[in-house]
C-alpha cells in the first residue's frame, strides 16, 4: 500500500502557507551571478551583536554539553529589573514567535477568531492557522492600524487581537490613546497581544509606556525580542510580559529548555550593554534621516518609521524589487507582505546606504 502523508496530516495545516524569509545572498549569488550584495531586507541590526554578548556566548560554549535552565531564570530576573515588572510576569521563548506559537496552543480553538491589522507580521496568522482557528484581517487606514475597525471586528469567537507597534511592514504605532481604546473596549474575554519588537527605535516622545497596562488589564500580552535592536537574530531571543495567570498557561504548552544556554547569556549580556544600543539607536537615527533626504531628493515616496526599516513606494519602477537586486540590493518585496506596489527597505550602516543609494540613483536614472 502506498503511504498517503494526507491521510494522517491534520487538515488545518494542509493550506497552511509557509514562512518565506525572502532572497538571501545565495539566492542572489545562484541567480543573479551577484557574488557582492547587501541584504537591507530582514531589519538586522547592521551594527551586529553587542561585544559583550559575543564573549558571554563564547564562555557559554564551555557548557554546551549541559542543559540550560529551564525556566531561564537569570535572563527573567535581568528582565524584571530593567522593566519593573515582577519575574513571574516574564516568559523566555525561542524567539518571539514561539510565544505566538504558545498563545495559540494555549487559547485559540477550531474556529476561533483572531483579528489582526491587513498587512501585519505573518507569524501571528501561521500561529491561529495551525490550530485551526480563523483570521479576521482589517485593513490598514493609511499604512496604519484601524483601531475602530478591528474593534468591530470582534466578535463572539474572537479570543485574541493582535497589534503591532512598531507595524511591521510600515513602521507606523499605535498611540495611547489607540491603545486604551483597544484595552477598554474589547469583549470581556479577548486577550490582546501587543508585538513590540521595534520598540528600542522609536524616537516619538508621545509613544506609550505600555509597562504601566498590564497589571490594570491582564488580557494584556506584550511581546518584545532581542533579534532587532540587541542583534541576536541568529541566537532566537524574545519574551512576553503577561500576567502571571497568562504565563502560567503558556509554561504547561512551551517545550523543555526552550531558550538554549548560549541564547541566554548573550541576551544578558545584550541587555547590559546599554551603550551598544545607544549606538544601534543613533546610526539608525542617521541612517534614517539620510535615506528620507534621498527618497525625497529622487522624488519617490515613504511612509515615515519608528522601527529600522522604511516602507517605499514602487512608483513609476513598478519591478522595484528586481532593479534593487540587479544593483545587489536585497530588499523585502512589497507583494510578499501584503503590499504590492512596494518594498520594505532596513535602514543599514553607512557602506550598506552608500550601496543603496548608488542603486537607486541608478534606477532613477535609467539604469
Amino acid at each position: 500500500m502506498d503511504f498517503d502523508i494526507d491521510r494522517l496530516m491534520r487538515e488545518e495545516i494542509k493550506d497552511l502557507p509557509m514562512y518565506n524569509p525572502g532572497k538571501s545572498p545565495e539566492d542572489v549569488a545562484r541567480e543573479y551571478g551577484i557574488a557582492d550584495c547587501v541584504k537591507m531586507a530582514s531589519n538586522e541590526n547592521p551594527l551586529g551583536p553587542s561585544p559583550l554578548a559575543v564573549e558571554a556566548a563564547k564562555k557559554a560554549m564551555s557548557m554546551a554539553h549541559l542543559y540550560p535552565d529551564g525556566n531561564s531564570t537569570r535572563l527573567r530576573e535581568a528582565l524584571s529589573r530593567r522593566l519593573g515588572v515582577g519575574v513571574e510576569c516574564i516568559l523566555a521563548g525561542h524567539g518571539a514567535d514561539e510565544i505566538f506559537d504558545l498563545l495559540a496552543y494555549a487559547f485559540l480553538r477550531r474556529d476561533d477568531e483572531m483579528v489582526v491589522g491587513d498587512p501585519s507580521f505573518s507569524s501571528y496568522e501561521l500561529a491561529a492557522m495551525t490550530m485551526g482557528a480563523r483570521v479576521r484581517k482589517v485593513p490598514l487606514r493609511e499604512y496604519r492600524q484601524h483601531i475602530p475597525a478591528m474593534l468591530d471586528a470582534a466578535g463572539a469567537r474572537t479570543k485574541m487581537v493582535v497589534l503591532c507597534s512598531p507595524l511591521n511592514p510600515t513602521g507606523t504605532t499605535v498611540s495611547r490613546e489607540e491603545l486604551e481604546e483597544m484595552l477598554e473596549s474589547l469583549p470581556r474575554d479577548v486577550l490582546l497581544l501587543l508585538d513590540e519588537a521595534y520598540v528600542e527605535y522609536v524616537t516619538d516622545p508621545e509613544y506609550p509606556d505600555v509597562m504601566v497596562y498590564f497589571t490594570i488589564h491582564p488580557r494584556l500580552v506584550i511581546t518584545r525580542t532581542f533579534s532587532k535592536i540587541y542583534g541576536l537574530a541568529g541566537l532566537r531571543v524574545g519574551y512576553a510580559v503577561c500576567h502571571p495567570t497568562v504565563r502560567e498557561a503558556l509554561e504547561k504548552v512551551k517545550l523543555p529548555f526552550n531558550v538554549n544556554r548560549i541564547a541566554q547569556e548573550a541576551a544578558l549580556a545584550a541587555l547590559e550593554d546599554e551603550e551598544h544600543v545607544r549606538r544601534s539607536r543613533e546610526a539608525n537615527r542617521r541612517g534614517k534621516e539620510r535615506l528620507y533626504l534621498l527618497l525625497e531628493e529622487l522624488g519617490m515616496e515613504y511612509v515615515p518609521t519608528q522601527a529600522n526599516f522604511i516602507l517605499v513606494k514602487n512608483g513609476p519602477y513598478a519591478d522595484l524589487f528586481d532593479r534593487l537586486l540587479r544593483h545587489g540590493v536585497i530588499v523585502r518585496a512589497g507583494e510578499a507582505m501584503g503590499l504590492p506596489g512596494h518594498v520594505r527597505i532596513t535602514i543599514g550602516d553607512d557602506a550598506q546606504n552608500d550601496v543603496l543609494e548608488r542603486a537607486l540613483r541608478a534606477i532613477v536614472g535609467g539604469g
